[in-house]
């Protein structure tokens, strides 16, 4: 049986094959022109979801590569103000160097005014910013570290209060591996740690062997109580003895010598502790009797016995106190008194064993004050402000440079964990670097066009679509008695 191929058949094999053709020449230019292979998902299933996992992993890879990004650049920031930071304690250590060396108040007075621009720039460090984030307020860092209040007199000191949080703040950036990022404040411009309490004077207080807790600088004030003499002589207290006398000790630690010479206890003369005698008569009601030592005594010789001639003990009580006298506590010449400051709570041991005489001690208790306060008490020192004795200034700016180089291991301890950090990161960057670029490669070469047999493909196809277009022309050409035959 003969079958015959009808035209409308012809045309509508013809139309498939040529739409079949053109639709790949259409397919290979674009893969040409695009440079991939398939761009949707129809084209090739399995690639496509090949690519789609490499893509995903890419863009971790990617989101890894932004966070130690931006970790490096905060701890990049962080070091520089910590450079600035050491830059200031070194320069204020060349500044206490002079101070020591100084000749006379008005070059340590120049000093000081160097010293306080120290200060500023440090206050500056201190609260830097970065990206409108506080470096050093820890997991606080859009709350500002430290708020200063300024001193209240040429002797105070600065107060810089901590606002920030007592942790740091961490950033991940890469799978289990995260960084400090902000450092707290506390850490880097506060106090190391306390150290033996410093205390310099001339009453005779030693510090005790007790636990301190109060911080900063003190005045320890010596105060006079009553003096009382021991019986047999007649000597009595002057009128300006409560007030007036500087004298402090127990019975036998001072000695009072007496010569009556008259016969009849009207005149003769008086010691204190073997310094130059002192004359008296009986009229003298408030006699000021001044000790080898310095102490001195007010003393009433009205009712000297007749013909005495000896040493007389003395007992002179005294009070202890921190706070400028608003609480006192009685001096009992043990090793170990605790004396509590009413204002901060805070207490100090104190040796009292060895006071002998009134006056006002100054305390220390290094390793408390922050690199503020230590700034803020330099320039103190330099201009004097507590009215020391040459050496004993000297010797206070000396301890200034020692508690600068202290405060300074801060920021070093800091830069070589933050120079840890960096390097950690640098290794891991250029890891994450590579990763992505094997990424990258495996991408292109599941997805890539392969050009050569791209574009072999393509004349292929339009060599086909030509030849349907000449086949169906030549059919579509035929004439009737060609197609009755």
């Amino acid at each position: 049986m003969t079958f015959r191929v009808t035209a409308g058949s012809f045309s509508t094999r013809a139309i498939h094959f040529s739409q079949k053709h053109n639709l790949d020449v259409l397919k290979y230019q674009e893969q040409i022109s695009s440079g991939l292979s398939f761009q949707r998902p129809s084209e090739e299933p399995i690639r496509f979801r090949q690519v789609s996992s490499l893509k995903s992993r890419y863009e971790e890879l990617s989101a890894d590569r932004s966070s130690i990004n931006r970790a490096n650049s905060l701890l990049n920031a962080s070091v520089s103000q910590m450079q600035d930071f050491v830059q200031v304690i070194n320069g204020a250590k060349v500044l206490a160097q002079q101070g020591v060396q100084a000749n006379d108040d008005d070059e340590r007075t120049a000093l000081a005014l160097e010293v306080d621009g120290l200060l500023d720039q440090l206050k500056g460090i201190a609260l830097t910013r970065f990206n409108d984030k506080y470096l050093f307020s820890g997991t606080r860092s859009e709350t500002p570290p430290f708020t200063f209040v300024e001193p209240d007199g040429a002797s105070g000191e600065i107060q810089a209060i901590y606002n920030g949080s007592n942790e740091r703040s961490r950033a991940s950036v890469g799978d289990s591996i995260t960084v400090d990022t902000y450092y707290t404040g506390l850490e880097i411009f506060g106090g190391r740690g306390r150290q033996p309490t410093e205390l310099f004077g001339l009453t005779g207080a030693k510090p005790g062997a007790g636990t301190d807790t109060m911080v900063g600088r003190a005045d320890l004030t010596v105060l006079h109580g009553i003096t009382t003499y021991a019986a047999g002589s007649g000597i009595a207290a002057g009128t300006d003895s409560a007030s007036g006398d500087t004298i402090i000790g127990p019975s036998g630690q001072h000695t009072l010598t007496i010569v009556e010479t008259a016969g009849d206890g009207s005149a003769g003369t008086i010691s204190l502790n073997g310094a130059p005698a002192v004359p008296f008569t009986s009229a003298d009601t408030n006699l000021l009797v001044t000790g080898s030592l310095g102490q001195s005594i007010y003393v009433d010789t009205t009712n000297i016995t007749a013909g005495f001639n000896g040493s007389v003990d003395i007992t002179s009580t005294g009070f202890l106190s921190v706070d400028d006298g608003v609480t006192q506590i009685a001096i009992d010449h043990s090793s170990n008194q605790v004396v509590v400051d009413s204002v901060s709570g805070g207490a100090v041991t104190i040796d009292s064993q060895a006071i002998t005489k009134t006056g006002v001690d100054h305390l220390e208790f290094p390793g408390t004050d922050n690199a503020f306060q230590i700034l803020s008490q330099l320039a103190s020192d330099l201009r004097n402000s507590r009215g020391l004795q040459n050496q004993d200034l000297a010797l206070a700016i000396d301890r200034r440079l020692g508690e600068l180089s202290n405060i300074a291991e801060n920021a070093f301890e800091a830069l070589g964990e933050q120079a840890s950090s960096l390097k950690t990161m640098d290794t891991l960057g250029g890891r994450v670097d590579s990763l992505m670029l094997s990424v990258e490669i495996e991408i292109s070469e599941v997805q890539a066009t392969d050009l050569p047999d791209a574009v072999l493909r393509m004349e292929n196809a339009q060599a086909l679509l030509q030849y349907t277009y000449a086949a169906t022309a030549d059919l579509l050409s035929l004439g009737l008695l060609s197609f009755l035959r």
